[in-house]
């Protein structure tokens, strides 16, 4: 597709973003890449990931076969106004290494075969030296005729062709074995069928930031959003848009504010991790009674200041740290759950089983529903949920009631040295639990929990 007279900015890429309709920049020329999503060999998610951006530098990084460009030709929709991420040429991608590879295996070839011209001929010299016919091999050679016919060709111009031959022979031979040996001496000899592994990102979800652990520092609060009875959603803007909040996955923050003269400080769990850089993102139910909650919390209003410390906690998720989870949480106690579903769902290379069971009063009480079921649909492998209801609406066709020990052994994986238990909810139903795992055959947990707990309290 040919189309070099239209021209796009980053404002106008950006807004093409979606599955239905995404497009990209790569090294100056714009692509609409909708139709290819699903003939991708890095799957999807990879390119939807860079839609509406400039993915120069990550097309570079995953690697392409040679023809990668004659491909992506006919999704070609313009070129760029504004400067690439990483300049490179407009027609291939060049890796410096590839070169250096390339060309060193040409080299081999032809030294294989200058060898064995150079070998012979050093064998003809020691050979006819010796016996004084050098300096006649050295002349011209011409067609001997006998009786006034031709003859054949004499031993020199015999040897010059099996030199040739032989020579042809180890250039052909060179590179088959070279082929055996070395399959894609580089990115660009992928054949475009091929998947290749995708790029690591950087650890950046357990990585200090903004968080002091022994300070209170203040966030002013930017959106505050009713999302079910008694229960908000407060974002809180970090000193800049780039600014990490410092929160290993598993852990809180606490939040200090003076009530009706008292000092009073709790702790809670983001629903927003290192990745969300700037922001900081609560859901917290506020109940009437509450000091802090229906006290402090309830009552802020945009623009107001607020006192965060942290990172605290025991836990500090990392990939392998068990191949299985049973999750039991019962109304917020779900914000620790879906830290973790999180991180290990958006972990390409993180395999954990997750199996949670989610109860709570009434179908409006169930929070981060549709983020919930989202990983659920998308990461089918990671996630399993199963919703429990004390007073379930007429159609619903979930679970019904409290947890019980049935449920947990349909529901939560057996007892296991790679199996781990995490709870999280009103005290009653977590000591409930805690007594009904312990008879499936789980490890007591201490009363202060540690990571190598089987049984983990947030």
């Amino acid at each position: 597709m040919a189309v070099d007279d239209v021209s796009y900015t980053a404002k106008e890429v950006s807004a093409h973003n979606t599955p239905a309709d995404a497009w990209m920049i790569i090294h100056g020329s714009v692509y609409d890449v909708t139709k290819y999503l699903q003939d991708h060999p890095g799957g999807a998610d990879v390119l939807l990931d860079a839609a509406g951006k400039d993915a120069s530098e990550d097309f570079d990084n995953a690697g392409h076969s040679e023809d990668a460009f004659d491909i992506m030709a006919e999704y070609r929709v313009g070129s760029f106004v504004g400067t690439s991420r990483k300049a490179a040429p407009a027609v291939k991608v060049v890796i410096s290494s590839a070169p250096e590879i390339v060309k060193s295996s040409k080299a081999v070839v032809g030294i294989g075969a200058a060898a064995v011209v150079a070998l012979g001929t050093a064998g003809l010299y020691h050979a006819t030296s010796h016996r004084g016919l050098w300096p006649g091999l050295t002349k011209v050679p011409t067609p001997r005729t006998l009786g006034g016919k031709t003859q054949g060709l004499g031993f020199f111009e015999g040897f010059l062709i099996a030199s040739a031959v032989f020579g042809l022979a180890g250039t052909v031979l060179s590179r088959k074995f070279l082929k055996l040996v070395n399959t894609y001496p580089s990115f660009m000899h992928y054949p475009p069928h091929l998947k290749l592994p995708k790029r690591v990102k950087p650890e950046i979800l357990n990585q200090a930031g903004w968080l002091h652990p022994t300070d209170f520092q203040s966030l002013p609060l930017v959106k505050k959003d009713l999302i079910a009875p008694n229960t908000y959603f407060l974002a809180f803007e970090l000193p800049t848009k780039e600014s990490v909040l410092g929160l290993p996955i598993g852990q809180h923050v606490a939040i200090t504010a003076t009530v009706d003269g008292q000092t009073v400080t709790r702790s809670y769990t983001p629903v927003s991790n290192n990745a969300d850089r700037g922001t900081l993102e609560l859901v917290i139910k506020c109940y009437p009674a509450g000091k802090l909650t229906g006290g402090y919390l309830a009552n802020l209003d945009i623009g107001d200041q607020v006192k965060f410390r942290g990172p605290k906690g025991a836990m500090r998720y990392k990939r392998g740290y068990c191949k299985r989870i049973g999750m039991l949480a019962g109304g917020s106690g779900i914000t620790p759950m879906y830290q973790l579903i999180r991180a290990i769902c958006e972990d390409e290379r993180d395999t954990t089983e997750i199996s949670l069971i989610y109860a709570n009063r009434t179908e409006d009480d169930i929070l981060l529903r549709d983020e919930l079921e989202a990983f659920a649909r998308k990461y089918p492998k990671n996630l399993k949920i199963h919703y429990l209801l004390d007073n379930p609406p007429p159609a619903w066709e979930g679970g019904v009631g409290f947890v019980t020990k049935d449920t947990m052994v349909a529901r939560f994986p057996a007892a296991d040295p790679d199996t781990k238990i995490m709870l999280c909810g009103p005290p009653g139903m977590v000591n409930a639990a805690k007594k009904a795992l312990v008879e499936l055959g789980f490890q007591k947990p201490g009363v202060m929990s540690k990571m190598s707990d089987q049984i983990f309290c947030f």
